[in-house]
């Protein structure tokens, strides 16, 4: 056994260091798999073999966003506290701050509060799986897991529970691609069901045979600046006037956009990286987007979900770019 201080060989049975006068009798660190007690300089578990020495290297280079101390019997209550933290960033962010407590309120008197309790048992078995299998260098993983794992409950328990306190009416069918993974993916199917045009007001094509010739020509040379390759979805006229001048259309690759004194702009589904939402505006990768406050928020959680798997979709990686000419 070594000093911790000045790493000296110590005699057996030392409660000091000879050298330097570190207390070192009766320190104990303990292992994260077994639970056995071992020196405070020791490398591996003396049990079951763990590697402090990776482990605490991992540690010291990743801050965890969800901080849990990995003890089965704790980490449900820890789970639930972290719920109800992203419960009040989510309202604060996409809600009304003011009816905070009655979203809190209403987990309790719904059948919600039952459900959370059978899910958390699940993720307290899966978050302990990884960290007894990875320990600290897990970190990462786990964060990951529960981000995507809160962000479905999250999106359940406000869409399913609390409707009549949202300010912006969100559709159902959102909730169907908590799990789907690209590559079972129907992109043009999912961005319908996320921005849900039959509730909005604006002008949406989808069929560009029976759109305003003039429409198409104007949206065209305005913003949506398309490769031949790429499958259009829609076109939605934000214009005042009904010119097709202003607005924003989405592809199999890429979202397009002009929104008014502005110039145009797009963004590559797999470059999203930078996205805020105000109750008036979003920006994208830095760049204004507004339609109304309905469609801002559902486009923003639609980008939100592109951006979780952008690393898995197959399309090469394109840059975002700021269109402020045409180009033929």
């Amino acid at each position: 056994m070594r000093c911790t201080k000045c790493l000296t060989e110590l005699l057996p049975g030392s409660r000091f260091c000879y050298r330097c006068g570190e207390q070192v009798g009766g320190q104990s660190k303990l292992c994260p798999i077994c639970r056995a007690e071992n020196p405070i300089a020791a490398i591996f578990c003396h049990e079951c073999g763990f590697h402090f020495v990776e482990k605490e290297t991992s540690r010291a280079t990743y801050t965890p966003r969800f901080k849990l101390d990995f003890i089965p019997e704790r980490i449900g209550t820890q789970l639930k506290a972290c719920f109800f933290r992203l419960l009040l960033e989510r309202v604060r962010e996409e809600h009304d701050i003011q009816k905070h407590s009655q979203y809190v309120q209403r987990f309790y008197d719904s059948r919600f509060s039952t459900i959370f309790e059978a899910r958390t048992g699940q993720l307290v078995r899966d978050v302990m799986t990884l960290w007894n299998r990875f320990g600290l260098a897990g970190l990462p993983q786990i964060d990951e897991f529960l981000e995507e794992a809160f962000d479905g409950l999250l999106d359940y328990f406000i869409i399913e529970f609390c409707p009549d306190l949202n300010d912006v009416w969100l559709p159902s069918a959102i909730l169907r691609y908590e799990r789907i993974l690209p590559s079972g993916l129907e992109l043009g199917r999912m961005i319908f069901d996320f921005l849900d045009f039959e509730r909005e007001p604006e002008v949406c094509y989808r069929n560009f045979f029976q759109m305003p010739q003039e429409l198409l020509t104007n949206a065209c040379k305005s913003f949506l600046f398309a490769d031949r390759s790429e499958r259009l979805f829609f076109i939605c006229d934000l214009s005042l006037t009904g010119s097709g001048k202003e607005g924003f259309a989405m592809t199999d690759r890429r979202l397009y956009w002009r929104a008014p004194l502005s110039r145009a702009h797009c963004v590559a589904y797999k470059e999203l990286n930078d996205l805020h939402f105000e109750r008036e505006w979003l920006t994208i990768n830095g760049y204004f987007f507004t339609a109304n406050p309905s469609l801002n928020l559902k486009l923003y959680k639609l980008l939100k979900k592109l951006r979780r798997h952008k690393k898995q979709m197959a399309e090469p990686i394109q840059a975002s770019c700021d269109l402020n000419q045409a180009s033929p």
